[in-house]
């Protein structure tokens, strides 16, 4: 009897040892799987959901393909997609979910800046490397040694585009704005650099996400007689302001940011978008061959055109998934490669990223005429 209990008492032991060291291998951050796992972080339903239909698609394509091509030493690439719904509180549930799965090895999101920041303190505790091919706030350049983006910022983006707008010889810039984090740091952003380039900024009227109705912000606007309107928003939005803002009668020019880079803006807009000035990163057709084979692939895949966020989303994913190849599956591994990035050449330009984790890259400037964009110069 003794002999049974000393010999279960040793089984027990040995299973408890079991669980312990299955515990420790489990919180190393790394995969032992048959396949790798990427988390995706989206709004793929709510308001913002075509959004999260780009990254989607982006992220899955650039899994698609290196799976195709036998995989990363024989294992498949699987992309793990969570619904944030464009909330900051749904988003930290999300990222919580991601960081205690340690399957796992880094996180491709999130869409808007506010579910980012708000997300950012999660990835950076448990040190797995988040990369948001959208947000383009100011703050996330604070966010975290863990947070990269492959967006520009919104200060450099509206510092850039003020500087445009006095090439272009406006002279008078009224602003209309998203009311969110993205929003009014592009508005800040414009404004601080409107003096320097003897631009008079004659309004700034704000809308939510979403809305519909322009007509009393724009018809407050025409009695400010601007050159241009700056819109610090998204493609839709954009197309129903330049929809009102002609059958108002306005006389005046727009240009905006790369969120209006997208062939809805020319399918909403129709006519009323033409001669729209606009930066961006992802331009087909142009000089960089990596976006016209994204964009070619992505046809044949999707049978529809990539939009902008389609493309970081499949740069962000690919930064991931060649992190990986170098360094192996160790979400370690991955914050390395990124920190020694340098030129990459991807679908958005040829990146590096600074110490902050913001993204080195120029834009291209573009104007939509005939019915495409097309290169400015």
């Amino acid at each position: 009897m003794k002999r049974q209990l000393k010999q279960l008492s040793i089984g027990l032991i040995a299973i408890l040892l079991i669980g312990i060291l299955g515990a420790c291998s489990n919180n190393s951050g790394s995969s032992n799987s048959d396949t790798i796992r990427i988390g995706l972080a989206a709004p793929i339903s709510g308001t913002q959901a075509q959004y999260g239909t780009a990254f989607k698609n982006g992220a899955e394509l650039a899994a698609a393909q290196i799976n195709e091509a036998g995989g990363i030493d024989g294992k498949q690439v699987e992309i793990v997609i969570e619904d944030d719904k464009g909330d900051s509180n749904e988003a930290v549930n999300v990222a919580n979910k991601f960081v205690s799965d340690k399957s796992i090895l880094g996180v491709v999101g999130h869409f808007n800046s506010s579910a980012t920041l708000a997300t950012a303190p999660v990835y950076n505790k448990n040190k797995i490397v988040q990369i948001s091919p959208s947000s383009s706030a100011p703050a996330v350049t604070n966010a975290g040694e863990y947070t990269y983006r492959v967006i520009t910022t919104d200060a450099f983006q509206a510092d850039y585009l003020a500087t445009w707008s006095q090439e272009l010889g406006y002279k008078k810039v009224a602003l209309i704005y998203e009311q969110s984090d993205f929003g009014i740091g592009l508005l800040d952003v414009y404004k601080q650099s409107a003096p320097g380039n003897n631009i008079e900024v004659t309004a700034t009227e704000a809308y939510n996400p979403g809305e519909k109705d322009f007509s009393t912000v724009l018809t407050k606007i025409k009695t400010t007689e601007p050159d241009a309107i700056f819109i610090g928003g998204f493609y839709n939005e954009a197309a129903l302001i330049a929809q009102q803002a002609q059958k108002l009668g306005m006389d005046v020019e727009f240009i905006g940011v790369d969120s209006l880079y997208s062939e809805a803006l020319l399918e909403l807009g129709q006519q009323s978008v033409e001669d729209f000035k606009i930066i961006g990163f992802f331009y087909p057709g142009g000089s960089n061959e990596k976006a016209t084979e994204f964009a070619e692939q992505y046809q044949t895949k999707y049978n529809s055109k990539p939009d902008t966020y389609a493309a970081y989303s499949y740069v962000a994913t690919s930064l991931i998934i060649d992190a990986i190849k170098e360094n192996g599956t160790d979400r370690e591994g991955i914050k390395t490669f990124l920190d020694q990035v340098k030129d990459y050449e991807g679908a958005t330009g040829v990146l590096s990223f600074d110490e902050n984790g913001d993204v080195i890259t120029v834009p291209t400037k573009l104007k939509v005429a005939n019915g495409e964009f097309v290169n400015f110069e």
